[in-house]
């Protein structure tokens, strides 16, 4: 599974049965079903022992199906050990601090696997950065281990570990800081640059789904289903651009085809990285070109 093309990622309770037998049709790329911050904490058990029924129905609509679970002691084993699922792709883990903390996590989740009967690093895991000591560690957890698919950014969580807002001016700094460390490690990496409770401004969270692909993010998280549509559409390429993407790629491959390599389009010099970058553009066209879903 390619992680950087899955796009949006939405979040909702892990019991919340209702809401996860639409999931289908509300158009994200993957779903993530939340153990955390979406579940009351005389709940939590409950909504763990709930979890295999939500999957089970996710995975019967052949759906991309993450978890998040809790990252306190208490809680933490626990919630590995009912996420190893068959139909479980990845385990979203918060407040990620540092490598040996991934190191942890993937044992635990080895032995959960094996005793699931699951084949050991089938599951994924995502190190959510939600605090500003991990920024110091933050190669070394792209690193820890290659159960890692992806960096996410949990910029409420950041902000209020700061002592901020999450606005696009007090977390760009962080959210281009961890797209570095993600990608540099060819890893996927998920969020937003600010915000993400925005509900009823379409036009702020889309220019916040800008701001995130103009940061190298590859994926934009969503906790409210009107909100993937809405990234989609800030997202998706624009006719002309797709048009000249189309171009770009044809007019290099038919270079290359030849035995040459840069070749001038639309008045432009196209390189490798250029027609590179016009694939993605292509790639990101198909994946937003997604079907009908029902209103938010």
């Amino acid at each position: 599974m390619n992680w950087a093309e899955i796009g949006t990622f939405l979040f909702m309770p892990a019991d919340a049965m209702r809401m996860v037998e639409g999931a289908h049709r509300r158009g994200a790329g993957a779903i993530i079903l939340d153990l955390e911050d979406a579940i009351a904490p005389s709940n939590k058990d409950a909504a763990r022992a709930r979890l295999s029924a939500s999957v089970a129905v996710l995975a019967g609509h052949g759906l991309v199906t993450v978890v998040r679970v809790n990252n306190d002691p208490a809680r933490l084993i626990d919630d590995l050990r009912a996420a190893a699922l068959p139909g479980v792709h990845a385990v979203i883990l918060p407040k990620v601090a540092t490598a040996a903390f991934c190191h942890y996590v993937d044992g635990a989740l080895a032995a959960a696997e094996r005793a699931a009967g699951l084949r050991e690093g089938s599951i994924g895991l995502v190190a959510a950065i939600e605090h500003p000591a991990a920024m110091r560690s933050l190669d070394a957890i792209a690193a820890a281990t290659p159960r890692i698919v992806a960096l996410g950014f949990g910029s409420e969580d950041y902000a209020s570990a700061i002592g901020t807002r999450a606005t696009l001016e007090s977390m760009a700094m962080p959210a281009q800081a961890i797209a570095i460390a993600a990608r540099g490690r060819g890893l996927a990496v998920l969020g937003v640059p600010g915000s993400v409770g925005i509900i009823d401004d379409a036009e702020a969270f889309k220019a916040l789904a800008r701001s995130a692909a103009a940061f190298g993010y590859t994926g934009i998280l969503c906790i409210h289903p009107r909100q993937v549509a809405l990234a989609d559409e800030a997202l998706a390429p624009s006719a002309d651009a797709v048009a000249r993407a189309g171009r770009i790629v044809a007019a290099f491959d038919a270079s290359l085809a030849g035995g040459g390599g840069a070749v001038a389009v639309d008045g432009l010099m196209i390189d490798a990285p250029v027609a590179m970058q016009a694939r993605r553009v292509l790639a990101l066209a198909q994946r937003t070109r997604r079907g009908e879903r029902e209103p938010g």
